[in-house]
């Protein structure tokens, strides 16, 4: 038996470490924000009820989560997905509704829903890239015209620069421009 140095409480070690192991939970659970319930929701799919003596599992897979929630990656079948909490959340969301027969075993249920969210929010990534780049492309191709356009001066069409010369054929100007003779 241990005592409380505060309040002279005699329990005992179980006990003592359990209250350690549900304190840690508590500090772990603001890490999730409004999330907290469905990730605790999520941990009791593995059969951790009745909580009282199950608080070592509860916080490994309350780390186990966590950590996937800070690094927003993950790992399965030996290739390494990003996913937004967003993403996260989505696919605890998909796995809580889900009705199972038996306690999960492992995180490779949630690990395909996530992969599925996950390529398509690669996706949508990768198509917001090409459409920023395109928009970039774009604005450079117009200053380069704009450039292109006040060097020129103004364009006018032929017929326009002939009623400006008052000439009848564009073949005799360039002739007399560049010096050669019409033949006859």
């Amino acid at each position: 038996m241990i005592r409380c140095p505060k309040c002279g409480e005699r329990f005992g070690l179980q006990e003592g470490q359990a209250e350690g192991e549900w304190a840690e939970i508590i500090s772990l659970l603001p890490i999730f924000g409004n999330h907290g319930k469905i990730v605790f929701e999520y941990v009791e799919l593995f059969g951790v009820v009745p909580l009282r003596g199950r608080g070592k599992k509860i916080l490994r897979l309350l780390k186990e989560v966590a950590k996937l929630f800070g690094s927003e990656k993950f790992d399965f079948q030996k290739r390494e997905y990003r996913i937004s909490k967003v993403g996260i959340m989505e696919a605890l969301q998909v796995v809580c509704n889900k009705q199972f027969s038996s306690k999960l075993e492992n995180h490779n249920y949630l690990k395909k829903v996530m992969m599925g969210i996950a390529e398509h929010e690669q996706k949508e990534r990768r198509d917001r890239a090409d459409k920023d780049l395109r928009r970039l492309e774009d604005k450079k191709m117009r200053r380069l015209e704009d450039k292109d356009e006040q060097a020129e001066g103004e364009v006018i069409t032929a017929g326009e620069y002939k009623k400006r010369k008052k000439i009848d054929s564009l073949v005799d100007q360039i002739g007399k421009q560049f010096g050669a003779r019409r033949i006859e």
